[in-house]
C-alpha cells in the first residue's frame, strides 16, 4: 500500500469505519509517522468522541469552511487541526448532523486536497480520511476519486456486513484507479473463519482483521484515548505494519528504542484486559 492520502469508508452506518481510522491513526503516530486525521463525515463529527479533543467549538472542518474565501488552503486546515498526541493531528468534524449540509461532495474533496497539500509540511506524512459511508454521490466516493487515494473499507464479517460491502465494492469501482483495501472489523475469536466466508463473498481479499474487544474499545471512547495498548492496541500495529511496511531506517530505531518502550502501566492494562476483557 503506498501511504499519502488513506480514505477510511464503510458500506454501512454504525461502529467500524471511524474506530478503524482512529485507530491506524493512532498506530502510525505511535510508529513515529506524522498523521493528520481528518474527520468529513457527513453525518457528524464521531472522530472527537474517540480520542481527547472533545468538541472544541470554533475549530475544525466548520472552521476551515468558514475561513475559505474561495479555495480552502493547506494552512489553513493545519491552523485548525489539534495536536492530541505525538505525531497526531486532528481536523474535527462537523459538530452535529444537521450541519450536514455542509459537506456536499465537492467540499469534502477541496478539504481532502488541502490536507493532501500538507503531506510533507509541518511534519505530516500521511492523511487519513474519516470519510463515512461509501455511498453512490457520497464525500467518501468523491474523495476516493482523488489521485493516489488508498481506501481501507471496514466489512463487518456477518451476512448484512457482507451485503453492504458489497454494495460498496461496486461503488468504489467507479472510482477509477483508486486502489481498494478490505478490513474486517468487529471479529469475535469464535467466529474468525467468517473471515474467509467474508473475503469468498466478496470475492476480494480481506487485508486485516481487527478483533471486537468491546471493553477495552469502550474504554478507549470513555477516556478519550485511542487504543494503542493492549490486544486491540496490538491489533492495529499489526495492521498499520502490513499496510504500511516501516522503512530499514524505521525498523533499526525501533529496535533501539523497544526494549525501553515498554512501561509499567502498558503491563497493567494488558494484565487488566486479561483478567477481566471478554472477546
Amino acid at each position: 500500500m503506498v501511504a499519502g492520502l488513506v480514505v477510511v469508508t464503510g458500506g454501512k452506518g454504525g461502529p467500524g469505519a471511524t474506530t478503524l481510522a482512529v485507530g491506524l491513526a493512532a498506530a502510525w503516530a505511535g510508529a513515529g509517522r506524522g498523521v493528520l486525521l481528518v474527520d468529513l463525515d457527513p453525518a457528524g463529527g464521531d472522530v472527537a468522541a474517540h480520542l481527547p479533543v472533545g468538541q472544541i467549538r470554533g475549530r475544525g472542518v466548520a472552521a476551515v469552511l468558514a475561513a475559505a474565501s474561495e479555495r480552502v488552503e493547506p494552512r489553513g486546515v493545519l491552523a485548525e487541526a489539534v495536536e492530541v498526541a505525538p505525531g497526531l493531528r486532528v481536523l474535527v468534524g462537523l459538530p452535529r448532523a444537521d450541519a450536514a449540509g455542509l459537506l456536499r461532495p465537492e467540499v469534502g474533496v477541496a478539504v481532502a486536497q488541502a490536507a493532501r497539500q500538507a503531506d510533507g509540511v509541518d511534519g505530516v506524512d500521511v492523511v487519513i480520511v474519516d470519510a463515512g459511508r461509501l455511498l453512490p454521490g457520497s464525500v467518501a466516493r468523491a474523495v476516493l476519486a482523488l489521485p493516489d487515494a488508498v481506501g481501507v473499507l471496514a466489512a463487518r464479517a456477518d451476512v448484512p456486513g457482507a451485503l453492504a460491502t458489497q454494495r460498496a465494492l461496486l461503488v468504489a469501482a467507479e472510482a477509477t484507479g483508486a486502489e481498494l483495501v478490505v478490513v474486517a472489523v468487529g471479529v469475535r475469536r469464535r467466529t474468525s473463519a467468517d473471515v474467509a466466508e467474508l473475503a469468498a463473498a466478496l470475492e476480494h481479499p480481506v487485508s486485516g482483521v481487527v478483533p471486537a474487544w468491546r471493553r477495552q474499545l469502550d474504554r478507549a471512547i470513555r477516556t478519550g484515548q485511542p487504543p494503542t495498548t493492549g490486544r486491540l492496541g496490538r491489533a492495529y500495529q499489526t495492521l498499520a505494519t502490513a499496510l504500511w511496511p516501516p522503512d530499514d531506517a524505521e525498523r533499526s530505531a525501533r529496535a533501539a528504542g523497544g526494549r525501553h518502550a515498554r512501561g509499567d502501566g502498558q503491563d497493567a492494562a494488558e494484565r487488566a484486559e486479561r483478567e477481566g476483557a471478554s472477546p
